[in-house]
């Protein structure tokens, strides 16, 4: 998968959870019945940065949300959005690497403190096929003697297998119900045989969420014209012929816009970064510096976590 294209899943999937009311419905409808049942009342919090490394970007998105459980404490809910061509049976390997991550950084910044607070890991699976292997990381090192058992890492993440999810339980929320159809159409080689399915909430959607789908499987990985999609329109709400034919001929500014204010805040912190390994390490390298100025935001963010404490500049983008 092209990196632009993995861009185009990336954004989509954190520009919709990172409405905290639709954040807060997705994983008290996809976390285990009996994790939501701990939570308390209060919304996720999103927690800044990604725990993804640079190189496997385009395989995965994450997000991390502080959730208030209902005894007061706090745990984190780290989501793992798999975009990959094809399925990943190491995706389980690489939660734990990223969980382990995330407290090592924690535990740091609060000085060591313990006990550590429960992450609960939940990988949703894009599709097109459906996901096949175990959500046990033990299973991993397949059998081995009963004796060894207990020294083997061992956790469970919750799925959200989109294949295997039926239209109408993505949620009960139609907003999140109708991106996550997206989500879970958007890479099918039938995409324009099922436009009539994915947008069949278009109804209910406001502008900003119709152009934000439309703007997801326009850059999507299947090619799909504005004559199937207004079309299907004018076959699912036929009352409404003159507002989609004003949503289909205008720019969809509003995602343009956020991209630009996202392309604006990476160039910012990139040379927030520039300076700040300028003055920790001499002047960089010009490969480095074009590295730096042309990563996202995101990739920004966890170099600079990075770069307090690093001894050289490879321990700062090589990391694992």
């Amino acid at each position: 998968m092209s990196n632009q294209v993995a861009n185009v899943h990336d954004a989509f999937f954190k520009q919709i959870l990172s409405d905290s009311k639709l954040a807060d419905t997705f994983l008290r409808e996809n976390l285990p019945a009996d994790v939501v049942g701990l939570l308390g009342p209060e919304p996720p919090i999103q927690v800044p940065g990604t725990q993804v490394d640079e190189e496997l970007r385009q395989h995965h998105s994450d997000l991390m949300f502080r959730v208030r459980l209902k005894t007061g404490s706090d745990a984190f809910a780290y989501v793992l959005l798999e975009h990959k061509s094809s399925r990943d049976r190491g995706a389980r390997l690489q939660l734990l690497r990223y969980v382990v991550r995330f407290l090592t950084h924690w535990y740091k910044e609060n000085k060591k403190k313990l006990p550590l607070p429960p992450v609960l890991p939940l990988l949703a699976h894009q599709g097109p096929g459906d996901w096949k292997y175990s959500c046990e990381f033990a299973d991993l090192f397949g059998a081995v003697p009963a004796p060894l058992s207990p020294y083997l890492p061992s956790f469970r993440h919750g799925l959200l297998d989109l294949a295997q999810v039926e239209d109408p339980a993505l949620s009960t929320e139609v907003r999140l119900r109708a991106f996550l159809k997206a989500l879970k159409y958007s890479r099918r080689p039938d995409l324009a045989d099922c436009i009539d399915i994915l947008l069949a909430e278009a109804l209910a959607l406001n502008k900003k969420d119709f152009d934000l789908i439309l703007t997801y499987l326009e850059k999507g990985p299947k090619v799909l014209n504005n004559k199937v999609i207004h079309e299907a329109l004018l076959r699912l709400v036929p009352d409404r012929t003159e507002q989609i034919m004003g949503w289909l001929t205008q720019p969809y500014y509003d995602m343009g816009k956020a991209e630009g204010k996202a392309e604006g805040e990476a160039k910012g912190e990139a040379k927030i970064l520039a300076r700040l390994l300028e003055r920790r390490f001499g002047p960089l390298p010009d490969s480095l510096r074009q590295r730096i100025f042309a990563a996202d935001a995101a990739s920004i963010e966890a170099w600079v976590e990075r770069a307090f404490d690093a001894r050289d500049l490879p321990s700062i983008f090589d990391s694992n």
